[in-house]
């Protein structure tokens, strides 16, 4: 009996040093940590991004540096613009993209298509937080790169949708799962795409998560901390990537910087909430002005406060780029051929063309194939054709003050030598030039066509005149 009750005793500790010892196990394989993160971590040091085994490797020895930092750190479309064009000229050339961010983030759709292209990348994309931080719209677009680095001190995540009222200033923070649920899927699945930890990518959104670079790094959100560029170069040249073309070897020596488009800039500008309010004031005001007061010349300029305020609401860039030039063209001819003179309705149509310009694509849709410089050369046509518009308007208008600012000066055509157009009988009249005007004439002495005559006085608006070298004619 003794002996029964002492071998169970044994198996009943021995069950529970087991118990013990799986529970332990469990803790260290799951690595769960303090900010109640966890998940399993499938990502390798040496291998990063969507496995490719059977790719054959290549080396890459230059990159595209984009730069989305102050005062142009806001995801909107001009930012989104910019880095899908920095992404297309990288894979043109088979170079890599780096993205250098500092942002408090900006708008969902933008970042969706940001996060989209990176993550069907056909070459390495490196994300590094050069700044203190990659918040919200920043975090997102990061999530699909293939590396992403962070900066000492720097910080990521606060996901949470929020709703901006530019009129009153006032933030709302969104929980409908109806727009929550999406931005969850679509950071849980670039998560899941480069093996990163999903349990952030949602926190990150429902919890507004934050994690500082180490944590980051140690919860697998993150690959590694690099205090500037040549120190990031340093740590990921040799690193393995792969992408949907293949397996690049990272060997970076060489750095191109990528300048964003003026268009892109312009379209930045354009939708900020602020610019985009006023304009649109502006434009409305200005249109009942113009209206009411009869001054309808006012009315095209007007018009185009409220289409640049319209693009700040979402309103396509293209159909406005193709307004402007439509408008203007037409306001252009307007002025040239019907009106009298060049004023507001010449000025104005100037500006619509030139802004016109500003707004046009610089990339042709993809289902035409012309040269690869064609659209770089067309808006460089371009903008000599606007600046010889806006040279020649300029010109006009300094002619215009100076004639105003000028005493007016009385036309004496007496003792001027002209030509007689017709025969002029004693005491008839006909018409002769003078300083390059038709003036009808009346003359004493006759004077044959085509002669030289001198104008002896004035009329009316009629000449005395005599033939060139008669007594008198001097």
């Amino acid at each position: 009996m003794n002996t029964a009750v002492k071998n169970s005793s044994i198996r009943v500790r021995g069950r529970a040093t087991l118990y013990i010892a799986l529970v332990m196990v469990f803790l260290v394989l799951t690595n769960s940590y303090v900010f109640t993160v966890w998940s399993k971590c499938t990502c390798a040091p040496a291998t990063l991004g969507t496995p490719e085994t059977h790719m054959t490797s290549q080396e890459v020895t230059t990159a595209v540096l984009v730069e989305v930092t102050p005062p142009w750190d806001t995801i909107d479309d001009g930012v989104k613009e910019c880095i899908l064009n920095a992404l297309k000229y990288a894979e043109d050339h088979n170079y890599a993209l780096i993205l250098s961010i500092d942002s408090y983030g900006g708008l969902l759709e933008a970042a969706f298509s940001i996060g989209d292209a990176f993550a069907r990348a056909k070459v390495p994309v490196i994300a590094y937080v050069s700044g203190g931080k990659a918040l919200s719209a920043a975090t997102m677009i990061i999530l699909p790169a293939n590396i992403i680095a962070l900066s000492p001190n720097s910080i990521i995540g606060a996901m949470q949708p929020i709703m901006y009222n530019p009129t009153t200033g006032t933030i709302t923070f969104i929980n409908e799962s109806k727009i929550i649920n999406p931005v969850v899927a679509k950071a849980v699945s670039y998560a899941k795409l480069r093996g990163r930890n999903v349990t952030a990518a949602r926190l990150f959104v429902v919890k507004s998560l934050v994690l500082t670079a180490d944590q980051a790094v140690k919860n697998h959100v993150a690959n590694l901390i690099a205090s500037n560029l040549n120190d990031l170069l340093k740590k990921v040249n040799g690193m393995h990537v792969n992408t949907s073309t293949g397996t690049y070897v990272l060997k970076i020596t060489n750095i191109e910087r990528y300048s964003c488009s003026l268009r892109a800039r312009v379209i930045s500008v354009l939708e900020n909430p602020m610019v985009s309010s006023v304009l649109m004031t502006i434009g409305i005001l200005g249109t009942i002005f113009a209206i009411l007061s009869g001054k309808l010349p006012i009315l095209p300029l007007a018009l185009l406060f409220l289409l640049l305020g319209l693009i700040g609401s979402g309103f396509n860039p293209n159909i406005i780029s193709i307004l402007f030039l439509i408008i203007g063209a037409i306001m252009l001819a307007v002025e040239l051929f019907v009106t009298p003179g060049f004023g507001v309705i010449g000025i104005t149509g100037i500006i619509l063309i030139a802004v016109g310009i500003a707004l046009a694509p610089a990339n042709i849709p993809s289902g035409f194939s012309p040269p690869a410089t064609y659209a770089r050369d067309l808006q460089i046509a371009a903008a000599v054709i606007g600046g010889g518009l806006g040279a020649l308007t300029g010109f006009i208008l300094y002619k215009v003050i100076q004639a105003k600012r000028s005493k007016p000066q009385k036309f004496d055509p007496v003792g001027k030598i002209g030509k007689a157009v017709d025969s002029i009988e004693p005491g008839g009249k006909g018409f002769v030039i003078v300083d390059g005007e038709y003036w009808l004439a009346t003359s004493d002495i006759r004077v044959d066509k085509g002669s030289e005559v001198i104008v002896t006085g004035i009329e009316g608006h009629v000449l005395r005149v005599r033939p060139h070298g008669t007594d008198g004619g001097g």
